[in-house]
């Protein structure tokens, strides 16, 4: 069986090769997953964040992992752009004016609740 080594946040994994048989590791979204400490250890959050997009920059310019949370919940519930949402944010917008910048139809007190809410389910430790 071959090896594959892959550096990750200055740490080198190395992952055994899977037969043809069976689908491939993701090495993106390995490293999506472990690019940012807060991030990697939550794997409900570190899931939500779009391809593309590396678990450092989704949250860079956010002020905490919950806010980075709720942000990802409001652009996945809406389906909205994560990106555009979070510069929004970075910009000085809170999350309510930007999720109505963005669909204004929509009640945006009321998806910020469930936004924050699904985030503290998510960063509250298990058990």
């Amino acid at each position: 069986m071959k090896s594959i080594s892959l550096w990750v946040a200055g740490s080198l994994i190395v992952l055994a090769a899977r037969s043809w048989a069976e689908p491939a590791p993701d090495p993106a979204a390995f490293a999506r997953a472990t690019a940012h400490p807060e991030v990697a250890g939550n794997i409900r959050v570190a899931a939500m964040i779009p391809a593309g997009i590396s678990t450092r920059d989704a949250c860079m310019g956010l002020r905490s992992i919950g806010e980075c949370s709720a942000a990802l919940h409001a652009s996945q519930n809406l389906s909205i752009s994560f990106a555009e949402l979070r510069d929004r944010m970075m910009g000085g917008e809170s999350l309510g004016a930007a999720i109505h910048a963005m669909k204004p139809r929509v009640d945006s007190l009321r998806e910020v609740r469930r936004a924050e809410q699904q985030a503290r389910d998510d960063l509250r430790p298990p058990g």
